[in-house]
């Protein structure tokens, strides 16, 4: 099956890839959902470093899957982006990682309550 990307604009294309990743990868991303949430709520943030802590990524599926939990998270108000840090992981080359501010303690609590599979 071929999957054809919008051209031009970044933006559509990186939203089309991460959708395509939330139909394919579902099972994978409400578990790194369900990680985030729970990181967020501990600490007051969270970076991709946690999540991969937390939930291994098959070496066959892209670990951008990842991107599709803060984008959702934040597009509901319950995450904010608050700055970067380098990455601690060795394959990730200490590249920069977006950290993620709880915004909405009660939404983050709502959304693993009606989601028990999270």
């Amino acid at each position: 099956m071929t999957i054809l990307l919008p051209h031009g604009d970044g933006e559509a294309r990186r939203d089309a890839a991460l959708a395509v990743l939330r139909c394919r990868r579902a099972d994978l991303v409400r578990a790194c959902t369900a990680a985030a949430l729970r990181v967020a709520l501990d600490r007051g943030e969270v970076c991709a470093d946690d999540v991969r802590a937390l939930v291994p990524i098959p070496g066959d599926i892209s670990p951008k899957l990842v991107g599709c939990v803060f984008r959702d998270l934040a597009d509901a108000g319950i995450l904010r982006r608050a700055g970067f840090r380098n990455s601690i992981r060795p394959a990730a080359h200490a590249r920069p990682l977006s950290v993620w501010r709880l915004a909405d303690a009660a939404g983050a609590t709502a959304r693993l309550a009606a989601h028990p599979a999270l």
